[in-house]
């Protein structure tokens, strides 16, 4: 699945809309900070799937325990 075109679509996005959450001259209340907050872990965590599946695949193959 994270080979595909789609994934690779995916993540462009995502690390768009990384850029543009991050940006606090955008907020205008403490609200909005949260929401930034929120937004930002979720778009890490799908972003550091591909690195942690990668990683998990290798300690798999080598007969390391996860």
């Amino acid at each position: 699945m994270m080979e595909t075109e789609g994934w690779r679509d995916l993540i462009q996005d995502l690390e768009n809309l990384e850029n543009s959450a991050s940006s606090i001259n955008s907020m205008n209340s403490e609200q909005d900070l949260w929401f930034a907050k929120g937004q930002l872990y979720m778009i890490n965590f799908l972003l550091s799937l591909y690195t942690a599946t990668n990683l998990a695949l290798e300690e798999l193959q080598d007969g390391k325990p996860t």
